[in-house]
């Protein structure tokens, strides 16, 4: 699916950007096309001016001379006077050519070379475009007037320069748009493949979610049913036993779904946060209270540091949610510290924050848990038979930390244990 999706995206993003390219360079061509036809035509212009000017001035013609001024490999210049032919091109093609010439003027225009218009100057009365062997030609018809009666001349300009020119543009436009494309789906496999990264991330910790959440709560399904079925069958002082089994279960399962709605509900980001000032003198006593006498009950014993400034330690935040970062943090301490050991709860300002700490003297976690430990369901020990915890306390207190725009991270305690710390801003 993720491929697919990929290769989709690719495609829709390579034709996209395709066409807008392909919309640019053929506007791009028309410009350069119509700049070279015109600069074409006005030099064009500037040549058959130039040897009108020249037929112009002359008492006799030197054909020589019309030669040097028009390139004869473009050009082909054809004299009439009173019928008689006088050119300066032998070659029996162009002389064909500049038949046809003639004739188109005469079957399309109603112009005779023979009698061309009578005028004091130059003139031009007839000029059109002309196909031969698939190169364009520009004629143009011009009455020279001269002592002894009027010239008609014929030039033919062949614009095969300008095709060549034009080919080449086509090519080399070409040749860049297909590398533009390749580079652009090439571009797009790996931009979509970044975009959708975190898509197919997300999606397969969905998945495993799923997974480990069924899992999770097959076990005390399983105990409750096979409980449930004992309970039928059961002697009477028995019954409370199992009812009793019925009841943990139950209550642990309750734990579990909570625990999987609240982060349902922070990645829907539908997660309800109530910011006010909170008094720090006031939540961590209460939290240091509450966690006491079951850290008492363990054998375990838990100190308190408050910081000595004079400074009011008030922190904006959801109090609620922050008191429950620390209660699963102190009870995942109280659940894994050993018999007799110390657990730690302080905090002190860090600068513009607020840095809470909870710290134990118990076995500490390996270095490569320690990027993990905040993952959903994770659980280093896979042996440990602890039912109270599902690997998902730590999960919540990430995403509570993250929505009070803080960090959460654990790093190991000198002289034995860890130390779990997160920030939060300062009031």
């Amino acid at each position: 699916m993720y491929k697919k999706l990929r290769m989709k995206m690719t495609l829709f993003c390579s034709a996209v950007t395709g066409v807008i390219l392909l919309a640019m360079t053929l506007a791009g061509l028309l410009a350069f096309q119509n700049l070279l036809d015109a600069n074409d035509a006005a030099v064009h212009d500037k040549e058959v001016d130039s040897v009108l000017a020249y037929l112009e001035k002359s008492r006799v013609i030197d054909y020589g001379q019309i030669a040097t001024m028009a390139n004869p490999r473009f050009y082909t210049i054809d004299l009439y006077e009173n019928g008689v032919l006088y050119s300066y091109d032998p070659e029996e093609e162009k002389q064909e050519m500049m038949d046809k010439i003639i004739h188109r003027a005469m079957e399309h225009y109603g112009f005779d070379v023979n009698h061309p218009p009578l005028g004091k100057g130059i003139t031009k009365p007839l000029e059109f475009s002309f196909d031969h062997k698939k190169t364009e030609h520009l004629v143009t018809f011009a009455s020279v007037p001269y002592p002894y009666g009027t010239f008609c001349v014929v030039i033919s300009y062949a614009r095969e320069t300008l095709e060549r020119q034009i080919l080449y543009l086509y090519v080399v436009f070409t040749v860049i748009d297909l590398t533009a494309l390749l580079l652009l789906l090439l571009f797009s496999w790996f931009y979509t493949g970044r975009m959708l990264a975190p898509i197919e991330k997300n999606r397969t910790k969905q998945i495993q979610f799923v997974a480990s959440a069924s899992h999770e709560l097959r076990s005390p399904l399983a105990v409750m049913l096979s409980s449930a079925d004992a309970l039928a069958v059961a002697d009477e002082e028995d019954r409370t036993g199992f009812h009793e089994i019925i009841k943990a279960e139950g209550l642990r399962m309750s734990r579990l779904i909570h625990d999987m709605l609240s982060l349902a509900s922070a990645d829907n980001q539908t997660w309800s946060m109530h910011f006010e000032k909170i008094s720090l003198d006031t939540m961590i006593p209460e939290v240091y209270e509450r966690y006491h006498m079951l850290a008492k009950r363990k054998g375990l014993k838990l100190q308190i540091t408050l910081p000595d400034s004079g400074e009011e330690p008030e922190v904006f935040c959801d109090g609620q949610r922050l008191e429950q970062v620390l209660g699963i943090l102190l009870d995942n301490a109280v659940s894994y510290t050993p018999k007799g050991g110390i657990i730690y709860l302080g905090y002190e300002k860090d600068g513009a924050r607020w840095k809470f700490w909870v710290a134990d003297n118990g076995p500490g976690i390996p270095d490569e848990w320690k990027e993990r430990i905040f993952d959903r369901f994770f659980r280093g020990d896979i042996s440990r038979k602890e039912k109270k915890h599902f690997g998902l306390g730590l999960s919540i207190a990430g995403e509570i930390v993250r929505l009070h725009k803080g960090k959460i991270w654990v790093e190991d305690r000198e002289g034995g244990g860890c130390v779990f710390y997160f920030t939060v801003p300062g009031g």
